[in-house]
């Protein structure tokens, strides 16, 4: 955030609340406010589309004369006072020929002006406790079957494939989903259905070490009798080349080239495969 958005948000008395861009969910009511007004252009634009701008200001005054659950009133009556409010002013408040002259127009004119605005207070205090009677039911909504983040510093966790960007040409869509096991340096984030983590990636692989929680699982070993062979999910090198840890063994058959049994850094140790010179 640039120090001029910083302080004129300060200025107006805005409390910003930036997103990240592996995890926004910070604009939920725009996006919904869009999704709606999406679905009513469909029902009046024609089959070939081209006539959605003419049609913005039929769904805006559409919009914006309908009762909405989260206020309980429609937005014109929130913004203006609305049309019960200048009701109730020329019900509640006499004509300027029904009084005696000692009260001037000029009198009525101000009295009917406090009233609105009286009304227009009391509308946007009621739409207030409204909102947060919705924030509240979405609140409740959303975390009815979220559970604290199981993932702590020091776990070994997988990572999401979709977060490599892998420059060899090979297909996404044959990759492992998840690659790892890495181990979590430290948290991120306080978020509330999970913060980011640090995570412990090998040097070779050119990637932000910051992950969100939907993107990462946690590891459970399993029983090496189980599976003797498995090999680890370790993503290949980005450039085609990987470092050597310890060479094991080394054979040689008559004139084929020497063979050499190797493990390699930023991988598994155990995880030890052939390789010719």
């Amino acid at each position: 955030m640039s120090a001029f958005w910083t302080a004129l948000m300060q200025e107006s008395g805005t409390t910003m609340k930036p997103s990240s861009a592996r995890h926004p969910e910070t604009d939920g009511q725009t996006e919904r406010a869009h999704q709606t007004a999406q679905m009513m252009l469909r029902t009046l634009i024609r089959p070939d589309q081209k006539d959605w701008v003419d049609r913005l200001p039929d769904i805006e005054f559409a919009y914006n004369t309908s009762v909405h659950l989260a206020i309980g009133m429609t937005p014109f009556e929130l913004h203006h006072g609305g049309r019960k409010g200048r009701i109730f002013a020329d019900l509640l408040l006499p004509r300027p020929a029904d009084i005696d002259a000692a009260c001037s127009p000029s009198s009525v004119r101000k009295y009917r002006e406090l009233l609105t605005q009286a009304r227009a207070n009391m509308q946007k205090t009621q739409a207030r406790a409204n909102m947060q009677k919705a924030q509240v039911r979405m609140q409740q909504q959303a975390n009815r079957r979220r559970v604290p983040c199981p993932i702590r510093a020091g776990d070994l966790v997988w990572v999401s494939a979709e977060e490599f960007a892998l420059e060899q040409d090979i297909s996404r869509k044959l990759l492992p989903k998840w690659f790892g096991p890495w181990s979590v340096t430290a948290a991120a984030g306080d978020e509330p259905d999970g913060p980011s983590f640090v995570i412990n990636i090998p040097e070779h692989l050119t990637v932000h070490p910051v992950f969100h929680a939907s993107k990462l699982t946690t590891y459970m070993p399993a029983k090496s009798d189980d599976f003797p062979d498995r090999r680890s999910h370790d993503p290949p090198s980005m450039d085609g080349h990987q470092e050597v840890d310890r060479v094991i063994s080394d054979r040689k058959y008559g004139s084929k080239p020497r063979q050499y049994k190797v493990t390699f850094k930023a991988c598994d140790r155990d995880d030890t495969r052939t390789i010719t010179t």
